[in-house]
């Protein structure tokens, strides 16, 4: 009689155990890799009413953004980007980027950092960010970023 009291306790830890595992592995994708989010996500803003963006490039430069069309361009860019965290750290940027939204700005870098955070790119969609910022930078500043090219040409 005592065996059979003490087998629902211990099924009782299987299921909460199981169910605690669950939980936690729910941030993993099917691979067992950190959890992937958008990096809008990251930022906490879905980046609707931006109506400027500043650049800094890391050779000192600046560019200013208000083209709407051009704003909307990098934001669908941006809005394309997935990541995951890593512990990995850049050796560098090649520009920041803040993008004014009304009273907020929010700021990241071309190596991917956010409030002291470091991510990756799970694709090429950052790449593809960083030479269309580097492409439109050098058309508009002769000298930018020297030795820097975009890869697209």
């Amino acid at each position: 009689m005592f065996k059979i009291k003490i087998m629902p306790i211990y099924m009782l830890l299987f299921v909460l155990f199981t169910s605690i595992t669950a939980a936690c592995d729910s941030a993993k994708n099917d691979e067992g890799e950190e959890y992937i989010m958008p990096l809008i996500e990251v930022i906490k803003s879905d980046l609707l009413h931006v109506d400027g963006i500043d650049v800094q490039f890391a050779d000192g430069n600046k560019m200013s953004i208000t083209d709407s069309k051009t704003i909307q361009d990098i934001i669908l860019r941006i809005k394309s980007i997935r990541l995951r965290e890593t512990n990995s750290k850049g050796v560098g940027y090649l520009y920041f980027l803040d993008l004014k939204e009304g009273d907020k700005t929010y700021r990241f870098d071309s190596s991917l950092t956010f409030d002291g955070k470091t991510y990756e790119a799970i694709d090429d969609s950052v790449k593809e960010l960083n030479d269309f910022i580097i492409k439109m930078g050098k058309d508009k500043i002769p000298g930018l970023l020297p030795g820097v090219e975009d890869s697209q040409g």
